[in-house]
């Protein structure tokens, strides 16, 4: 019986060290939008593996730390000496600085792109990206599109500005999901409205469309049906990853169950849930609590052709 196959997480792996308003701090801590996309894939499936470029230092800082999911390390590429390394700022009224401490040198560095993807890691069941536009990574996303399974692309912040999607659309009918919240897609698209959104996004070329609207949940559309997802009860402490953990969550559950929306959207709903109801990336995986947090996931459908609203 040969081995399943992994998801793979394509993004950096970063250290933070965190500083709090009340003076207290938490230094060298695991995070990056691969660790928390990764941990929320390992919450619905098996083999889960980062592709990310890291530093000497990756197994005595945080190898520990990645291991507590069970992912798998034979993607991580050493670069330097040193890992990413973010000094994040929380400031009183919410808002945090972020600074690289090696400086922007060291952060290109370490990037990867697809083509430096292990040969014992594919062919892969799917793909989670974070990334902008930049050229060399789709360059060489194209030549490996094929092994590359499912393809979720969570779009980088930075990216979502007015003019760019000339740059994006091309990359749209590659993809089988793309992500992105609902200020990212204001600054792309100009619009503020989840279903012109989406609408605008499905006729670029993107088959599926996760917009992610923070407390009010997120729109999941193929086009021919709208998903409004509903985050299940609980208590937000760090949103955090919360956005990075949602992605991971329905990638996996769409590895899982290809084409289910519905449990790809409980899986990402309960992923963000269990990730922002703490500080930093979840310390275990609660299983009960998981469940739970996936069963009470409000979904609602509404079919536009039609224009009715189905409650499961």
């Amino acid at each position: 019986m040969s081995a399943p196959k992994p998801i793979l997480v394509m993004s950096n792996v970063i250290l933070d060290d965190i500083r709090y308003p009340d003076g207290s701090q938490l230094p060298r801590t695991l995070g990056g939008a691969a660790s928390y996309a990764a941990a929320a894939a390992s919450m619905w499936y098996d083999e889960i593996a980062i592709v990310a470029g890291v530093g000497a230092d990756f197994e005595e800082t945080a190898g520990a730390a990645l291991a507590r999911y069970g992912i798998r390390r034979d993607g991580l590429v050493v670069r330097d000496a040193h890992t990413i390394l973010s000094t994040l700022i929380y400031l009183a009224d919410g808002e945090r600085t972020e600074t690289a401490a090696y400086g922007p040198e060291h952060f290109a560095r370490l990037q990867l792109t697809p083509s430096d993807t292990p040969e014992a890691l594919l062919p892969a069941a799917g793909t989670y990206i974070f990334r902008d536009t930049w050229p060399a990574f789709w360059s060489a996303f194209e030549g490996t599109r094929h092994e590359l399974g499912a393809v979720l692309w969570e779009l980088q912040g930075d990216a979502a500005r007015s003019g760019n999607l000339s740059s994006i659309a091309p990359l749209l009918p590659q993809l089988d999901i793309f992500s992105l919240n609902i200020a990212e897609a204001h600054r792309l698209l100009g619009s503020e409205q989840p279903e012109s959104i989406v609408t605008q996004l499905i006729g670029a070329g993107a088959p599926l469309v996760l917009l992610r609207m923070g407390a009010d949940g997120a729109l999941v559309s193929n086009g021919d049906e709208h998903l409004h997802v509903k985050p299940p009860p609980f208590t937000v402490v760090d949103v955090t990853g919360g956005g990075n953990a949602f992605c991971g969550g329905f990638l996996a559950g769409w590895c899982q169950r290809p084409g289910d929306l519905d449990h790809a959207s409980r899986c990402a709903a309960a992923s963000s849930a269990l990730t922002i109801a703490q500080v930093g990336m979840p310390s275990a995986i609660d299983q009960p609590t998981l469940v739970r947090l996936h069963d009470t996931t409000g979904i609602s459908r509404y079919f536009p052709s039609v224009n009715r609203t189905v409650y499961p």
